[in-house]
């Protein structure tokens, strides 16, 4: 019992430090108030200011492979600490720069590999401190914190930038980025001895037993990339298109509203997610959140005026916050635990090489028809397809991660 309560008393402190990480990382989702700072500020074109966070997208996605498997070899301190130390080295380097290829270099390179080793490893350091009963909600609780860093960051760096100037901002971002990660990750450990209630290894594994080609090849690793691929495509598709969406299809001008609104219910439902993951499991949650998602299309194709506008993006950030809950669960689940770093990252890469064609899609549609109703018909199409792929992936019998992965 005694030893019970100091794992669990463990577990908290590393949730609670990987949630300040988290939080800390999340400070990309209010890259749009940086970007309007280098317009107004220095003259930069939407194009110049916007190729950072688009290469930030694509070099995150990539660069979680090799996060998760230095986080499987080295352990998850080591991957926070270098993310401290390398995150805040390229907010201060944005404000010393200041060019666009300089701020490219170094938001959209230097940034994204170092917040990629640090993402990849909170969530299983803090999930293997708990039984398999409390992981979803766990991991609801870690990434929950990401998800806010895109509702209390943008007013905090608007600020800076009033009060600053957009160079004094990246560097203040940049000190406290240090400090707060590096700080953090002196408290993220994973179990020294196994705890009765894991059932499982706890130090860090052996990646070089970790057979990827084989990984790649298997029926579930294809099926649940192709989701995070479809969903985060559908996601992403008006996520950076809300304010345009409200004035081109709905006709009002607070669409910068919804992007707080989306902010919120996307940052609640990694919670609400994750306890029902651990209710119905990964699969029933994948369900109610396409559910919400196939609502939220239908919601805005409806032309039912403002309301419909407000609640399609209610159900947009519910489903896209929950589903990113269930993938965590998902690869622990199918893969095991022992080398989720690399397995996860592996899957995350779906985000950048499927999910960042949504805005651009969306974009360039709008841009034939003058309307998203066509995005909104796609969003329908592609969320029927990944209910078919959940369908497909409940019927999969999986032999297990040591059986299949290792060479």
């Amino acid at each position: 019992m005694v030893v019970s309560r100091i794992v669990i008393s463990k577990g908290v402190q590393v949730t609670v430090a990987g949630s300040i990480i988290n939080f800390s990382l999340g400070i990309f989702y209010a890259w749009s108030v940086f970007a309007d700072g280098l317009i107004k500020e220095l003259g930069w074109s939407k194009a110049e200011a916007m190729l950072p966070y688009t290469l930030e997208l694509l070099i995150f996605s990539i660069a979680m492979i090799f996060g998760g498997r230095f986080q499987d070899r080295f352990g998850p301190r080591r991957g926070t600490l270098l993310s401290g130390i390398f995150t805040g080295l390229a907010f201060i380097m944005c404000g010393l720069t200041a060019s666009p290829a300089g701020v490219a270099f170094s938001f959209g390179l230097v940034f994204a590999v170092a917040a990629a080793f640090g993402y990849s490893a909170v969530t299983p350091a803090a999930i293997k401190w708990f039984p398999p009963a409390q992981r979803g909600l766990i991991t609801g609780l870690v990434l929950m914190s990401l998800a806010a860093g895109s509702l209390l960051w943008a007013p905090l760096i608007n600020f800076l930038l009033e009060y600053t100037g957009i160079i004094n901002a990246f560097i203040v971002c940049g000190v406290f980025l240090m400090i707060a990660i590096t700080v953090s990750s002196f408290f993220i450990s994973i179990p020294v001895v196994t705890a009765k209630h894991n059932n499982q290894s706890s130090k860090p594994s052996s990646p070089e037993d970790f057979n990827w080609r084989k990984f790649i090849k298997e029926p579930s690793f294809k099926i649940l990339w192709t989701l995070v691929g479809l969903t985060s495509g559908v996601g992403l598709m008006f996520i950076g298109h809300l304010v345009q969406v409200a004035e081109t299809n709905f006709q009002v001008e607070w669409g910068y509203l919804l992007v707080s609104l989306f902010a919120l219910t996307n940052a609640s439902s990694r919670l609400i997610g994750g306890a029902i993951c651990d209710r119905l499991g990964y699969l029933g949650n994948m369900k109610v959140a396409l559910l919400m998602m196939a609502a939220a299309m239908l919601l805005y194709l409806s032309g039912l005026g403002w309301p419909a506008l407000i609640l399609g993006t209610v159900f947009l950030g519910l489903s896209y916050g929950s589903l990113y809950t269930s993938y965590p669960n998902a690869v622990v689940h199918l893969f095991g635990i022992e080398n989720f770093g690399i397995s996860y990252g592996m899957i995350f890469t779906a985000l950048g090489i499927v999910g960042s064609l949504g805005p651009t899609i969306s974009a360039f549609l709008v841009d034939i028809t003058t309307s998203y109703n066509l995005s909104f018909i796609i969003g329908i199409i592609a969320t029927l397809i990944c209910f078919f792929l959940v369908a497909k992936l409940k019927k999969i019998t999986f032999q297990g991660y040591d059986n299949i992965y290792k060479v």
